[in-house]
């Protein structure tokens, strides 16, 4: 009897030679899609499929590697009908997201804090003043909305770090961002001036010859202040770990050098005085530990030796001619009277609605640089100070309640330094990091994009979960 030998039907050659031509077909379609359109909405897609699985990764550590690490890349940004939108912005939704979904499943209940509800009615001012205090409310509200998705990462620390284990690894994601940022901005100084290239590099920003980095953040001055945070929070770890943390110390080395490349006064200043900081609540744990004190002191003078080496080069001339100017030239110098223009027309407006304010942002609806700098016509005006911003755009009701904010922060951070607990260098070095921001802040404010607000909600954290039981705003088993 003979075998009979039956194929189906997708095992026939005709239907192989079909799937040769639409291989082939295929591959035709995505090289001319390549060579003749614009492809860039790939890579967007790519790298959002890859923030969504990096978000849901080893919960909850890869959902705060999305905020801590997206805040640090201000400069880019997509134009969404009209809106621009920047990585912060997609973190905090696809991270708010994965919150209430976890929230739903495992029945958390979220309980706040004194503080959190200060920035909640900040956040509410924004929205009140661009509602009825502003001369376009379309424009207004939507730059409310996009503080609130700055200030949103915020709440979403408070909710992830619920024990002192998170926040040690939240931290810790928080320095490698940080010295990644460093090291690249050092990388983009280094090749502007070796290879001429203007990545990272913001040409003319102080002085028409010279260029600062600014690696993925805004701007050079905000560069400088995320790094001189990242400098004392290494040095404070260095401080109460010693011998076993060599590493913290080159760390600040290297996040402290860039600082230094960036030319901002006011952060190089804001720095001193948060390095004095850390110094003096240190005190204590370094009292007996002289091999600690040595390890530092050869920290220091090999510091002070590369200090003293780079005056000797071109960074220490721009340096001394930035500091020689504003000495000598007071407020006619050119960044300050700037910089002074805009504070004055801001608080010009500030009666027109004292309570409520102007609207987020709204400054630069009225103000027109050409009535000082004829050339200057596609300038838009900005708040360097944040006390100014703030009373502008949200009025005596949002400057108090951002106010509010703070003295409930200091409040709760001073309780937890007094406590005898390891975790408190940690806290030190959040502290020290939110006084840089707090002096850098009045010369070029920041608290309109994430990184400022990533910051505050782990110090938030850390001094609530120093303070109380251990636990945080989330309560398991309760709905």
């Amino acid at each position: 009897m003979s075998e009979i030998v039956s194929a189906t039907w997708w095992e026939s050659k005709l239907v192989w030679r079909l799937d040769l031509v639409a291989f082939v077909a295929a591959i035709v379609v995505v090289c001319r899609l390549a060579l003749e359109e614009d492809l860039g909405w790939v890579a967007w897609v790519v790298a959002g499929v890859a923030v969504v699985l990096l978000t849901v990764t080893r919960w909850p550590y890869g959902a705060l590697t999305v905020l801590v690490g997206m805040s640090a890349m201000s400069v880019f940004f997509v134009e969404i009908f009209g809106w621009k939108a920047r990585p912060e912005h997609f973190a905090a939704g696809i991270v708010s997201l994965a919150v209430a979904v976890w929230l739903l499943v495992y029945k958390h209940r979220i309980r706040l804090e004194k503080l959190d509800y200060w920035v909640l009615a900040y956040l509410a001012t924004n929205y009140i003043g661009s509602a009825f205090g502003s001369s376009a409310p379309s424009a207004t509200l939507r730059w409310a909305l996009l503080n609130n998705l700055a200030v949103l990462p915020y709440f979403l620390i408070r909710i992830l770090v619920q024990d002192l284990r998170t926040l040690r690894k939240a931290v810790r994601i928080l320095l490698g961002v940080g010295i990644v940022e460093s090291a690249y901005g050092i990388l983009c100084y280094a090749s502007n001036h070796v290879f001429g290239t203007t990545v990272g590099m913001a040409m003319g920003q102080y002085l028409r010859d010279v260029a600062a980095p600014y690696g993925s953040l805004y701007e050079p001055n905000l560069f400088a202040a995320y790094t001189g945070c990242c400098a004392v929070l290494f040095l404070a770890i260095y401080l109460a770990q010693g011998q076993r943390r060599i590493s913290s110390l080159v760390c600040f080395f290297i996040a402290s050098l860039a600082t230094v490349l960036s030319f901002s006064r006011a952060a190089l200043l804001a720095l001193v005085v948060a390095i004095g900081w850390v110094a003096w609540k240190s005190g204590n744990p370094l009292k007996g530990r002289r091999n600690r004190l040595a390890v530092f002191a050869v920290g220091f003078a090999l510091i002070l030796m590369v200090a003293i080496l780079v005056a000797a080069t071109g960074v220490g001339d721009v340096l001394q001619e930035r500091f020689t100017n504003l000495f000598q030239q007071g407020l006619e110098e050119e960044t300050t009277i700037t910089r002074l223009l805009v504070i004055r027309e801001a608080l010009q407006e500030v009666p027109e609605h004292p309570l409520i304010g102007s609207g987020t942002a709204s400054l630069q609806l009225s103000f027109d640089w050409t009535k000082y700098f004829a050339d200057w016509t596609n300038e838009r005006a900005w708040v360097g100070n944040v006390v100014v911003r703030i009373l502008h755009d949200t009025g005596l009701l949002g400057l108090t309640a951002f106010l509010g904010f703070l003295i409930s922060l200091w409040s709760k951070t001073r309780r937890a330094l007094r406590r005898s607990n390891p975790q408190v260098p940690m806290l030190i070095g959040l502290s020290a990091g939110a006084l840089l921001y707090g002096i850098s802040f009045q010369s070029t404010e920041g608290t309109m994009l994430a990184f400022c607000w990533v910051h505050l909600g782990l110090l938030a954290s850390a001094a609530i979960l120093m303070n109380g039981p251990g636990h945080n705003v989330v309560m398991q088993g309760e709905i």
